[in-house]
Order: C-alpha cells, then sequence, then structure tokens
C-alpha cells in the first residue's frame, strides 16, 4: 500500500481516533494496524496560512477492524492516498 498523506485534524478528532482503536483492539476485533500523529506543519506538509490555527496534528494511521470470529474484516485508513 503507498504511503498516505497525513490529515489534519483537531486534537479532540485524534482522540476519537485513539478511542476507536482501541475499543477494537478491546474487543478483540483488531489485530493489527499503525498510527502516526505528527506537528501540524513542516516544511514539506501543511501550511498554516491555507490550513488554519485550528489544526494541532497531521495523522495517517490504519487498522484491521472486524476480526471478530475469524473474519477477514476490512481495513480502516486515514489520510490520503496521492
Amino acid at each position: 500500500m503507498p504511503p498516505s498523506i497525513p490529515q489534519p485534524m483537531t486534537k479532540e478528532q485524534l482522540l476519537v481516533v485513539l478511542d476507536d482503536i482501541r475499543a477494537h483492539v478491546e474487543a478483540d476485533d483488531s489485530f493489527e494496524g499503525h498510527l502516526e500523529y505528527l506537528m501540524p506543519w513542516s516544511s514539506d506538509i501543511g501550511d498554516p496560512e491555507t490550513d488554519g490555527p485550528e489544526i494541532d496534528f497531521r495523522v495517517r494511521a490504519g487498522y484491521r477492524v472486524g476480526n471478530q470470529g475469524g473474519s477477514q474484516g476490512g481495513f480502516r485508513m486515514i489520510g490520503r492516498v496521492e
């Protein structure tokens, strides 16, 4: 899978993602994934002039969901693929 472009998020939005991942892992419904959260702006991503001050993080993640009962389930992805 190609790397994704991080999605801009507020702190509250990031907390929702973390809660969702935790809930799936706790329920034995996700057995693999990745999560990366970055400062909102750096030299290669984001622009404070166009993104606005409400952006707290840049997030990219991918994690399996629907793995209960041996099902293959699906894959939830956060970020944008070029």
